[in-house]
């Protein structure tokens, strides 16, 4: 097992000790427009969440419907004829997820640094990471997908553009999707923030210049007095807001051939492929367990002696906590895939 130990990091014992620096430090953004399934323990792990389908859809296509007033005329002195209801069941199986560090005694005696402090914040920000990838996960799966420039990832061959923005809202209005008005607060709460009717739109960083480029592009220093969704949005084409980071995907070389195009690429034979993921309102969720949800931090101290540690020479620092995301409604969230420009 590998634990920091008093010669892991150099001592600076007898030397002029500078400050700590800053490190990189994850911003959660797809969390924001999830909405928040709460859940009773002690229920088992798998969630099983039923939706009735409207009458003329079907569980295949339940956002789309097709009906007529003439078939629901009753004729006089006659009895419609009774029907049935049809429901569509989606199901996750929740997950623990956790991390550990270790610490030997002679570090925490005679090191100059608090390691367990920083093993402590560490761990918050590491599975603060891997909660949004827990995230990033479920909306990857998501089926109602589009590709700039091609009909594959393998022919994805333009950047994002007006023209694939316009199919993307066209596909979510069609499937009867709402507009998010509300945000979860990105502050580390479950509160929620107003917003003007609007469909979210993440990915990576690198896409911000061509967004940029897209005709119609409003910063968001040109909002006015509309709130933004988070820290991390950058403007809006029409009604949808951009929010990127750079901890969102990209699939390096699995575009189409760059020979003779603009699109970046990390070997020059192929576009790198970037995926944007445009959320409306009840898309996408994620379980929320009393008690089990939020980080569970641990630390046991070194000196705690017992029959696996009889001289106390180790401690820990972990942490825990249950998740899971899941796709609620595939017509109400969109998978693009598009390439990024290089930059000169």
């Amino acid at each position: 097992m590998v634990m920091a130990t008093y010669t892991s990091t150099t001592q600076r014992i007898g030397r002029i000790k500078g400050q700590i620096l800053k490190h990189a430090i994850h911003t959660s953004t797809v969390e924001i427009s999830g909405e928040v399934f709460n859940q009773p323990v002690k229920m088992g792990d798998t969630v099983v969440f039923r939706q009735v389908v409207p009458f003329g859809a079907t569980a295949a296509a339940p956002n789309t419907y097709s009906t007529t007033a003439a078939a629901h005329l009753i004729q006089e002195g006659s009895t419609p004829p009774s029907e049935s209801l049809v429901v569509l069941d989606t199901t996750v199986q929740v997950q623990k997820y956790g991390a550990l560090y270790g610490y030997t005694e002679k570090e925490d005696s005679l090191g100059e640094d608090d390691v367990p402090g920083w093993m402590t914040e560490q761990l918050g920000e590491r599975l603060g990471l891997v909660r949004e990838l827990i995230y990033i996960g479920a909306l990857q799966g998501g089926t109602n997908r589009f590709y700039s420039g091609g009909t594959t990832r393998l022919t994805t061959s333009q950047p994002v553009t007006l023209n694939l923005v316009s199919r993307i809202t066209r596909s979510l209005a069609s499937n009867h999707a709402k507009f998010v008005r509300a945000a979860v607060s990105s502050s580390g709460n479950y509160g929620t923030v107003s917003l003007q009717k609007t469909y979210l739109a993440f990915g990576n960083t690198d896409l911000q210049q061509d967004i940029e480029a897209i005709p119609g592009y409003k910063p968001v220093s040109d909002y006015g007095s509309m709130k933004v969704a988070h820290e991390m949005e950058i403007g809006c084409v029409g009604s949808v807001r951009f929010i990127l980071s750079p901890d969102l995907p990209k699939i390096i070389d699995s575009g189409a051939a760059v020979s003779g195009t603009t699109n970046l690429s990390t070997t020059g034979t192929n576009a790198d492929v970037y995926q944007l993921f445009v959320i409306a309102k009840d898309a996408w969720g994620h379980t929320a367990f009393r008690g089990l949800s939020a980080f569970k931090f641990n630390h046991i101290p070194v000196g705690q002696v017992d029959k696996s540690d009889p001289t106390g020479e180790r401690g820990y620092c972990s942490a825990t906590f249950y998740d899971a995301g899941l796709v609620t409604n595939q017509g109400w969230m969109c998978v693009a895939e598009c390439t990024v420009s290089t930059l000169l």
